[in-house]
């Protein structure tokens, strides 16, 4: 189990609402088997990947996993009710929705240098957008670059459409790669089982699959079609 799996998992059946310290949840963590680590610092690893994550769900327009209430504590924010948070991300499930629907509406070579821009704003290279009449292939190139040391050419072909998409497809792509390149399908809607297993055949060339939910939560996460907006929200200070 995941650090923030079972920080949620102890959170859940041992905390009784009330928030927890990240030690107290790394040390009931251990104690059930939750994780096992080498680590000399567990609680320090857990406590780090917890705000990675609310920091990341934020940044996405999510409602986080986890609250962070300050000198270590941490609790869920379901706790809470039909708060503050919980009106926030009533508002942006809302707003997500909308861009996804925004997105359909798009004509192909808009859907096509959009995708190329979310691509250039996760670190891809040489991005470049193909010509609208190959929208039976491969639709945008670029090159994902790891560390500056490790540089994968990928050839992606975006699809809006309403039905999930199926193996075929996947063998189609395939078949369209070039040398040393890899394969991506962005689609606004989802991918069949047989799609799915396809994709991950380990004899043959790998191609990578990106669904609707995912395709708009990382054009949240990185600013693109949605603008961020923020207000002051006061609490009472600690007595002195």
């Amino acid at each position: 189990m995941s650090f923030t799996d079972a920080t949620e998992a102890v959170l859940e059946t041992y905390a009784g609402k009330q928030p927890m310290h990240y030690r107290a949840i790394t040390e009931k963590a251990l104690e059930l088997g939750l994780i096992a680590t080498a680590g000399k610092t567990p609680e320090a690893t857990l406590y780090a990947q917890v705000i990675t994550e609310i920091q990341r769900r934020v940044k996405r327009g999510e409602r986080p996993r986890f609250v962070q209430y300050g000198k270590g504590f941490v609790g869920l924010p379901k706790w809470l009710g039909s708060g503050l948070a919980f009106q926030i991300e009533q508002h942006n499930q809302t707003v997500r929705k909308k861009l996804r629907q925004q997105i359909s509406q798009m004509p192909p070579a808009e859907f096509e240098a959009l995708v190329g821009t979310l691509l250039a704003k996760l670190g891809f290279e040489d991005v470049t957008v193909t010509s609208v009449n190959n929208d039976g292939g491969i639709d945008v190139r670029g090159t994902m670059v790891t560390g500056d040391v490790i540089r994968t050419r990928t050839a992606v072909q975006v699809k809006r459409w309403k039905n999930n998409v199926q193996a075929p497809t996947v063998q189609q792509v395939r078949g369209s790669l070039g040398t040393h390149e890899q394969g991506l399908i962005i689609t606004l809607s989802d991918f069949s089982k047989g799609a799915i297993e396809e994709a991950e055949r380990l004899d043959a060339t790998p191609v990578a699959l990106m669904n609707g939910e995912q395709l708009v939560k990382l054009l949240v996460e990185n600013d693109i079609g949605i603008r961020r907006a923020s207000h002051d929200i006061i609490e009472l200070g600690e007595a002195e």
